[in-house]
């Protein structure tokens, strides 16, 4: 439903059905995920932060169950945000950290370089990228341009960013992911451009 964009469907469905259960875990945690992706989507942002707060952000800084889900419905919480808002960036920052520096897939190493660039920490990708050695593998060499595009935007180099996104983002799905899980990385690019943009008179 979600890659079909049947939003008020899954909303309804989902929400019947964890009103039903309980449950712990991955799989627990990316339903959760799901829910509050649906939440946003239909207009109900406070609902999704609080099944953030409540479901997602303890699982993140506790355990590796929320690799990808936390940073991905962080970023999400930040793009629709309807006002001022301070995210916790910082335990779902710490945990990616902690996770780097041991072996992972190419995806969950993407959403904690997302978790990064959401906190603003710019040394820690700084630091990621450094420890990239070249590669001619296309997986590798495709995440190491997202990092740049992400190391650019938490570093506010929004034209750099839009344009090293604008290349990377739509072979992204090479590393892995769903549809609607993917679109994340178009809304940043997105929104890289409309920052650009906005600075541009600025700078004239």
């Amino acid at each position: 439903m979600l890659d079909e964009a049947r939003y008020e469907l899954g909303h309804r469905l989902l929400g019947a059905w964890l009103g039903q259960h309980e449950g712990a875990g991955r799989d627990w945690t990316h339903l959760q995920w799901h829910m509050a992706v649906f939440e946003i989507a239909v207009g109900k942002w406070d609902a999704a932060l609080t099944r953030f707060e409540t479901h997602i952000l303890p699982v993140a800084t506790h355990t590796n169950d929320a690799l990808t889900d936390a940073p991905a419905l962080l970023w999400r919480l930040e793009l629709t945000a309807p006002r001022p808002v301070s995210l916790a960036w910082e335990p779902v920052r710490d945990t990616a950290l902690r996770r780097l520096t041991r072996p992972s897939t190419p995806y969950v190493e993407l959403h904690c370089l997302l978790a990064l660039a959401g906190a603003g920490d710019v040394d820690g990708l700084d630091r990621w990228l450094r420890s990239k050695p070249a590669t001619d593998d296309p997986q590798a060499r495709l995440l190491a341009q997202m990092g740049v595009g992400l190391r650019a935007f938490a570093a506010r180099d929004f034209e750099i960013s839009a344009a090293v996104l604008a290349t990377a983002v739509p072979n992204v799905s090479l590393l892995g992911g769903s549809h609607a899980q993917n679109q994340l990385f178009e809304e940043i690019e997105e929104l890289s451009w409309v920052r650009a943009q906005a600075l541009t008179p600025a700078a004239a």
